[in-house]
C-alpha cells in the first residue's frame, strides 16, 4: 500500500517505502524496487478514488486481490476445459484446487507476489493452453510479456515448458516446435530484463546516480531472492519438508486441512499435522507426474509445467520462500492439484464405463467442497477486534496527514516520510539524526500532550515538545544502569508524575536494522503482594509486559524505550532480550540475554 501510494511521475514512478536524510541533509529513499512496477500501479489506481480514507483505500485494494484472484481460477477453468475437453472435470479440478488453505486464506493478500502474480502465473498457462490446443503461438508471448509486467513467478512456468518443450520436439524430430519453444524463453529473459534493468535505472538515478550497481538496494536483493548471494548454509531437509508440507496442504480441501491447520496472525501447522501433509503431497506429487506423463500429448506439456512450476520457483528463491512469513508462496503449488484433478476423474470415468457421470458427480462435489471450504475460512479469520484494530490504525494515519499535511513528519526508529502509509506506522528502520530537525513527530510518549488527542494507536507531537520530553531521559541515560547487558542499559527512573518506569538504552543503535534481528523483550514484574496481580497472573507470580522495538525512539545516536511500571509495590523485576527460533513444533522464544533486579537496591 505504501509503495502504491508514493508511485508518481515526480519520482519516475519509483517504488519507495520510505525516505530518510542522510547526514549532510539530503532525501534518500528507501526502495522496494525489485517487482515489475505495474502491480503497484493496479493497486493505486483502485485507492485514487479514497485520497483521504485510509480504511476505504485498504479495502478497495483487498476487492481488487479478490478480483484477480476470481480472474485467475477462471483462467485456470478455460485452460483446462481446452485440455481435458470436459467442462465438469475442468470445474472439478479448479474449485478442489482454489479451495485449499493457501488460496482461501491469502486471496485478499494486499501484495503484488501473491494473488497478482497467480493471476500473472494462470494467464500464462491459458496462453499455452490455447497454443497446445489451436497452435495460436503469438498469443501466448504476449500474454507472457503481460504477466511478466505484474511478478516474476512467470519465470517458473515458462522454464519447465521450454525444457519439457524441447526435449518433446528432440524426441519426435521436430525442428520448428524446438524453434519456438526456444524463442519464447529468450522472449521472456529479454523483456524481464528490460522491466528490471528500467527499475534499476530509476532507482540509480533516485540515488543520486553514484552508487554503484551491484549495490543498489534491489540488485542485492535481487541477488539475495535467487540465491546467488548465500545467507550461509541453508537447511535443506527442513526446507523439504516445508515445501512438502505447503504441497500437501495446496492438494486438500480447507475443509479437510482446517483440522491440522490453526488459523491465526501465523498460520502454522499443528504438530501431528506436518507428518500428514507430507504423506499426502508425496501420494499428490507422484499420482500426478503418473498422471502427466501418461495421457495425450494435448495436455501433457501445459499440464507439466505447471505442476513443476511451484518446486522450480521454490529451489530457485529458497531462500525468501522458506521464511515463515512467505507462508502464501504455498498458494504457487496450485499446479499440483490443478493437474491431479484434472486428469483422475476421466480415467476413473473411463475405468468404470459410466459414460461421463463420474465427471459430473467430481463437478457437483467440488462445488460443494469450493462453498464448505469457503465458510470455514470466512468463519476462522472473521475477527471483528482485528478488523476495528484496522479501522483505527488507517483512522488514525489520515488525521496525522491531514494536521501534517506539506510538512515534514519524522517517525523516530523509522524514519522521515513525506506520505504516511495506511497501516503500521513503525514498520520500517531509517536514521533520524536530530541535527536534521522535522516539524512533527509521530510517537506515542504517554502523559505528554498531543496534537491528535482523538487518536488511539499513533500520535502526533509538535517537535520542541518531544525534544524536551526525550531530554529529560538522555541525561538519566549517563547514570549507572540498574542492569547491563552486550547491547542496552536499563534505568529505573521516576517519571514526572511520580510513578516508576523502565528507560532501556541501545548504546550504539544502528541506521538500519535486519528485521529478523529487531529486538523483542520481555518485562516480568513481580509484586511484593500477589493479590495486586489480575486474576489469570497470579498462579505465574509475576505480570507480563513483554514489547518490541516499535516502542523505540531515537535519539544523539542512541535507541531509547520506556516502559511504565505498575503502581503497586514490587518485590523484584526480570527483563531481557529474546529471539523466536524456528522448531519442528512452530517457533518459540530463545532468550538473548536476561537479568534480574529489585527495585529497593536502585533508587
Amino acid at each position: 500500500m505504501t509503495v502504491a501510494g508514493n508511485l508518481s511521475p515526480e519520482h519516475r514512478f519509483l517504488g519507495f517505502y520510505a525516505q530518510r536524510l542522510d547526514d549532510e541533509g539530503r532525501r534518500v529513499y528507501v526502495p522496494y524496487n525489485r517487482f515489475p512496477v505495474f502491480g503497484h500501479l493496479l493497486i493505486k489506481l483502485v485507492t485514487l478514488p479514497f485520497p483521504d480514507d485510509g480504511w476505504a483505500r485498504l479495502r478497495a485494494a483487498r476487492l481488487l486481490m479478490l478480483a484477480l484472484h476470481a480472474a485467475a481460477a477462471l483462467l485456470a477453468w478455460l485452460a483446462l476445459r481446452r485440455l481435458v475437453r470436459d467442462p465438469w472435470t475442468a470445474l472439478a479440478a479448479t474449485l478442489l484446487a482454489f479451495s485449499s488453505f493457501h488460496a482461501l486464506y491469502y486471496a485478499d493478500m494486499v501484495a503484488t507476489e501473491g494473488t497478482v502474480g497467480l493471476f500473472g502465473l494462470l494467464l500464462v498457462f491459458h496462453g499455452m493452453a490455447v497454443f497446445a490446443t489451436e497452435g495460436r503461438y503469438g498469443q501466448l508471448v504476449a500474454k507472457t510479456c503481460g504477466a511478466l509486467l505484474l511478478d516474476w513467478h512467470v519465470y517458473a512456468l515458462v522454464g519447465p515448458f521450454v525444457a519439457l518443450g524441447l526435449a518433446s520436439a528432440w524426441r519426435r524430430g521436430d525442428g520448428r516446435a524446438g524453434r519456438r519453444c526456444l524463442t519464447l524463453g529468450a522472449v521472456a529473459v529479454l523483456f524481464g530484463s528490460v522491466v528490471l534493468g528500467t527499475n534499476f535505472a530509476r532507482e540509480h538515478a533516485a540515488l543520486g546516480g553514484e552508487t554503484p550497481l551491484a549495490e543498489l538496494p534491489s540488485v542485492r536483493s535481487a541477488l539475495r531472492r535467487t540465491s546467488v548471494v548465500s545467507r550461509g548454509a541453508f537447511n535443506w531437509p527442513g526446507f523439504a519438508e516445508q515445501q512438502f508440507s505447503r504441497i500437501g496442504l495446496a492438494s486438500v480441501p480447507y475443509a479437510v486441512s482446517r483440522f491440522v491447520v490453526d488459523v491465526g496472525e501465523t498460520p502454522v501447522a499443528r504438530r501431528y499435522g506436518t507428518p500428514s501433509l507430507v504423506a499426502v503431497s508425496v501420494l499428490a506429487v507422484l499420482t500426478t507426474l503418473v498422471l502427466v506423463v501418461r495421457p495425450t500429448v494435448r495436455c501433457r506439456l501445459p499440464l507439466a509445467a505447471l505442476a513443476l512450476s511451484g518446486p522450480c520457483w521454490a529451489v530457485a528463491v529458497r531462500g525468501n520462500v522458506s521464511m515463515h512469513a512467505h507462508e502464501h508462496e504455498g498458494m504457487f503449488y496450485v499446479g499440483v492439484p490443478l493437474a491431479l484433478f484434472a486428469l483422475t476423474p476421466p480415467r476413473l470415468d473411463r475405468l468404470l464405463r459410466a459414460g461421463g457421470r463420474v465427471t459430473v458427480l467430481a463437478g457437483t462435489a467440488a462445488a460443494a467442497t469450493f462453498v464448505l471450504s469457503s465458510l470455514f475460512m470466512a468463519r476462522a479469520v472473521h475477527d471483528p477486534e482485528r478488523a476495528q484494530r484496522e479501522r483505527t490504525r488507517a483512522a488514525d494515519s489520515d488525521a496525522i496527514r491531514g494536521l501534517a499535511a506539506g510538512k515534514t513528519i519524522a517517525i523516530p526508529g523509522a524514519g522521515v516520510r513525506s506520505e504516511l502509509p495506511g497501516r503500521d506506522l513503525g514498520a520500517v528502520t531509517v536514521r533520524l539524526d536530530r541535527r536534521h530537525l522535522a516539524d512533527f513527530i509521530v510517537d506515542r510518549i504517554d502523559g505528554v500532550r498531543s496534537l491528535t488527542p482523538d487518536n488511539r494507536s499513533r500520535f502526533l507531537y509538535d517537535r520542541s515538545v518531544y525534544d524536551a520530553f526525550l531530554t529529560r531521559y538522555e541525561r538519566r541515560a549517563d547514570r549507572t544502569p540498574s542492569l547491563r547487558s552486550p547491547d542496552y542499559d536499563v534505568h529505573l527512573v521516576r517519571n514526572a508524575g511520580g510513578g516508576d518506569e523502565l528507560l532501556y538504552v541501545r548504546r550504539e543503535c544502528p541506521a538500519m536494522m535486519d528485521p529478523r534481528r529487531w529486538p523483542r523483550f520481555f518485562l516480568h514484574v513481580r509484586p511484593v503482594d500477589a493479590n495486586d496481580l489480575p486474576a489469570d497472573r497470579r498462579r505465574h507470580g509475576f505480570e507480563n509486559r513483554d514489547f518490541s522495538n516499535l516502542h523505540f525512539w531515537r535519539g544523539d545516536g542512541k535507541c531509547y524505550a520506556v516502559r511504565p511500571l505498575p503502581d503497586y509495590g514490587i518485590a523484584g523485576i526480570r527483563t531481557g532480550q529474546f529471539t523466536m527460533r524456528r522448531t519442528r513444533e512452530g517457533f518459540r522464544p530463545e532468550p538473548v540475554w536476561a537479568g534480574s533486579f529489585s527495585p529497593g537496591e536502585h533508587d
